[in-house]
């Protein structure tokens, strides 16, 4: 328990750090352009930074589940990844160098996970495709670190030089007093949207290892005897319990009567289908036909009927063959032959290492686990007591099983809850008491409120503390800007990070507004550019992913010999 607190608070300090080194490059436009000072910029990036940090969890869940196995990630590899990065932050900070404080928490993540498992790089996702959304949206490595790694800083430099150079065009005609004064005053919107951009993105991954590092204690049982006034720091892992309920609250969205919202129900379908729910894909597959997609129809049906879910093998007959002849039949057969009931009527469980495969010891054991708080075993007691395995059937006593787990987050526990309020597969069903059960658990999936309170007010203080040194860099050193220049800079990176936040991928801020910046000298003159610092600059960039996982790798064996694997 001592560890994980450490982990977090290394974790904080990381945040903290971040907040004057990376927000340094994100201010140091509109300081150097003398639009604002630096102590106004800095209040100005504390609080556009704030909200930002508060506005999404898209890179948060990249972080904590898209990038490494989380089996292999424990409160020891956190810390070792988070070490490496901070040394290799301060070090650059130290010289000045506006390097990524992503690239090295995710360089020191991959390195010290890869330690962890022993040199399997099976432990690293490098690319996991998910059903029904473009590549672009998987999770791994490729398309969320090392693909943007590439694009973002390309398109930081010539959106920033083709930007600059249309408003040369533009303004040709203006007096330069005009253009001071009205992109001094347009350069406070945009270093407001920067901020917020960087808020958007960067903190978010702190929020990811905190998440990962709570996720892996609560599945390791390190959480377990918990006082009830920390309970808050129980964190399941999303698992197909979250995608079950989606399935059935959308299926409530899309039924006729006071609770209908269509448009929701095809949302939390999408969601649930994307888990590789196969009810959910059947059901939005069926409601896509209903309403003349036959297009989207026939996509979700095929992945439906492929995994032998017979509505799915009629409709897509149906789709395929209206008269009913030979090339559909092979669908019907199946659909005939599968007579297997809807998914997600059953009990959701939870699986527990180490479990007795005998029933009495089981029930024993679960009990003993449960009496010390752990969540998966109060789910998992509570449908013994609901399917009378083990013990006697009593749902009143699997009900006060699972609403005690409900608090601490577990969202079997909320589909249990809410599946006996449906009156299980058959009986009566209170469907308003049910729903608030079902949106609880389909929010599973996400990073939980004070996770991000904490990270952005974390991250706003160290904004307040500055950054001087990288600002001079950034502002001063490599190119002389004037504030259109900088209005044309910082709308450019904060456009780029927006949109890689938007899809998830933990871009660098760093690379983002240097390179737009570089964009914005170059169109004005090459030689405008200061190639000494920028080789610098990139020397940073080049170094930074392999240095800290480097760094990560050693850390972790060094920790495995003094604390053990």
């Amino acid at each position: 328990m001592a560890l994980l607190i450490a982990v977090v608070l290394v974790a904080l300090v990381f945040e903290y750090i971040n907040g004057f080194h990376d927000t340094a490059n994100s201010i140091a436009t509109v300081v150097s352009t003398k639009v604002l000072s630096p102590r106004k910029a800095i209040m100005l990036a504390a609080v556009t930074n704030l909200i930002g940090a508060l506005a999404g969890t898209a890179v948060a869940k990249t972080i904590s589940a898209g990038l490494v196995d989380v089996k292999f990630a424990t409160t020891t590899t956190i810390i070792c990844a988070l070490l490496g990065a901070v040394i290799w932050n301060l070090l650059t900070w130290w010289f000045g160098l506006p390097s990524s404080s992503s690239h090295a928490l995710i360089g020191g993540l991959c390195g010290a996970t890869l330690a962890s498992a022993n040199g399997q790089w099976s432990a690293l996702i490098w690319y996991k495709a998910k059903e029904g959304v473009p590549w672009y949206k998987y999770d791994g490595l490729l398309p969320k670190v090392v693909v943007p790694m590439v694009i973002s800083p390309l398109l930081g430099f010539f959106i920033g030089l083709f930007l600059m150079a249309f408003l040369y065009i533009v303004l040709r005609n203006w007096k330069p007093k005009w253009v001071s004064t009205t992109f001094g005053k347009a350069q406070l919107l945009s270093a407001a949207y920067m901020g917020f951009s960087h808020g958007s993105n960067d903190a978010q991954k702190t929020m990811g290892i905190i998440a990962l590092t709570l996720a892996a204690a609560t599945t390791a049982g390190t959480l377990d005897r918990l006082p009830t006034w920390a309970h808050f720091l129980y964190q399941p892992e999303a698992s197909s319990a979250v995608y079950t309920a989606q399935t059935r609250l959308g299926e409530i969205y899309l039924a006729d009567g006071p609770l209908s919202d269509p448009k929701a129900g095809i949302s939390l379908l999408e969601r649930a289908a994307a888990g590789k729910n196969v009810e959910a894909m059947s059901l939005l597959g069926r409601r896509l036909l209903a309403d003349g997609n036959a297009t989207g129809a026939r996509e979700w049906l095929a992945k439906a009927a492929k995994a032998n879910e017979p509505q799915a093998q009629k409709a897509l007959a149906t789709l395929l063959d209206p008269a009913g002849t030979d090339p559909a039949q092979a669908y019907l057969r199946d659909a005939a032959a599968t007579n297997k009931p809807i998914n997600g009527r059953a009990f959701a469980s939870t699986k527990i290492t180490g479990m007795p495969t005998n029933s009495t010891e089981t029930i024993a054991w679960l009990g003993q686990r449960a009496d010390a708080g752990s969540g998966s075993a109060l789910v998992r007691l509570g449908v013994a007591h609901a399917e009378g395995k083990g013990v006697p059937k009593d749902e009143a006593k699997a009900r006060a099983l699972w609403e005690t787990a409900a608090k601490l987050g577990i969202p079997e526990a909320r589909l249990n809850l809410a599946l006996l309020n449906l009156g299980h597969a058959t009986g009566p069903a209170d469907t308003t008491a049910a729903v608030e059960n079902l949106k609880a658990a389909s929010d599973a999936e996400g990073i939980k409120v004070w996770i991000k309170l904490v990270c952005a007010l974390t991250m706003a203080m160290g904004t307040a503390a500055g950054g001087w040194r990288i600002i001079k860099t950034m502002g001063q050193k490599m190119v002389k800007l004037q504030p259109v220049h900088g209005f044309a800079a910082e709308a450019t990176a904060a456009t780029v990070l927006m949109t890689a936040a938007h899809f998830g991928m933990p871009v660098s801020t760093t690379h983002a507004i240097t390179t737009s910046i570089m964009g914005v000298g170059c169109a004005k003159r090459f030689s405008a550019l200061n190639f000494s610092v920028v080789e610098r600059i990139l020397w940073a960039w080049v170094l930074t992913l392999p240095v800290t996982a480097v760094a990560g790798y050693c850390l972790m064996q060094a920790a495995k010999m003094v604390v053990g694997p």
